[in-house]
């Protein structure tokens, strides 16, 4: 055990050294799981059973997603478009794996040159993902993900592989669990152009607590480590503002979620993402800027899961997700 956490630091700290700021394929920030999405964008602790979690927290993984497919799409903003599907099956009664494929479709963009229109041109992004999981004690699971990206940008085309490195406590009786995952670790196989760009990794840290004699569970998540200031563009000047406090500061990184779990088939929730409301709102209309809200629940042999999140005035995301056990058909 101690041999495996040697080689599992000494490859997180050379792939840290090789990341710097936001970095290229930003897509795979997206919410993957219309559970997370409703608790404000991800969530690295949570004790639900949904296989496209193990996207936001590879240590998510666990026996009881065996045989299970799950299938997401997400309306983005514009005329973007995502598509996931994920597939797991267990090892043996401590470790299973996962497939997974995510694909983005940006939609056709006009070229023009001088003013005039010269065609249509395509940007889209794809990552194929596997994933590891393996118990470490009843309480402590570790996992791991790596994905291959494919992006082409008109006649551009990248490379690049991305690992995510995570692990996640559970503690069902106290119904308290914790996640902390490395988001993103990699590098690019074959850029744009000439230009290697970073990859967007991160640093995330969740927490999750459920009161024992009421069907509420509370979420708390750190994220976007990457960068501690986040300067924006201020909407009536135009100039760019980065005067928050340490407090300011502070609560960017941070996503709140509130969950209604009346019972394993039913589930509601409510999230807020504080960054994106501070830097995407405006003065008028955009009173639900930053606010997230989502629900799932088991019907016959499926599990269906929806979220809504408004980005501004002009951004609302619409994300969806279909889960079944195959063993059960």
């Amino acid at each position: 055990m101690r041999r495996r956490l040697l080689v599992l630091l000494m490859l997180t700290a050379a792939l840290l050294r090789t990341q710097a700021g936001e970095g290229v394929y930003r897509f795979l920030t997206l919410p993957v799981s219309s559970y997370a999405a409703g608790l404000g964008g991800t969530v690295l602790s949570s004790p639900e059973n949904d296989l496209n979690l193990s996207l936001h927290n590879p240590a998510a993984l666990s026996g009881e997603m065996h045989n299970q497919l799950a299938l997401g799409y997400m309306n983005y903003v514009a005329d973007i478009h995502l598509g996931t599907a994920a597939y797991a099956r267990k090892i043996n009664e401590r470790s299973i794996w996962s497939a997974a494929l995510r694909y983005v479709d940006y939609g056709r963009i006009i070229s023009a040159g001088d003013n005039l229109p010269e065609g249509e041109f395509f940007v889209k992004d794809m990552a194929m993902s596997g994933g590891y999981a393996f118990m470490l004690s009843p309480c402590w699971r570790a996992g791991a993900g790596m994905h291959l990206v494919y992006s082409v940008l008109e006649h551009y085309t990248s490379l690049g592989v991305a690992v995510d490195l995570g692990i996640q406590y559970a503690n069902p009786e106290q119904k308290i669990w914790a996640g902390f995952t490395l988001k993103n670790l990699g590098s690019q196989f074959k850029p744009y152009d000439e230009s290697y760009e970073a990859l967007p990794w991160d640093v995330q840290l969740g927490f999750t607590k459920g009161l024992l004699h009421a069907p509420f569970r509370f979420t708390l998540t750190a994220w976007g480590f990457n960068a501690w200031s986040y300067p924006y563009l201020e909407g009536t000047t135009g100039q760019v503002v980065n005067n928050d406090n340490f407090v300011e500061k502070a609560f960017k990184h941070l996503l709140i979620g509130l969950e209604f779990v009346p019972s394993d088939n039913f589930q509601l929730s409510l999230g807020y993402n504080v960054r994106r409301k501070s830097e995407l709102s405006l003065a008028q209309r955009t009173i639900l800027t930053g606010f997230t809200a989502g629900f799932s629940m088991s019907v016959r042999k499926l599990r269906i899961g929806a979220s809504f999140a408004q980005y501004h005035i002009a951004g609302n995301t619409l994300q969806m997700t279909l889960s079944t056990n195959l063993g059960i058909f």
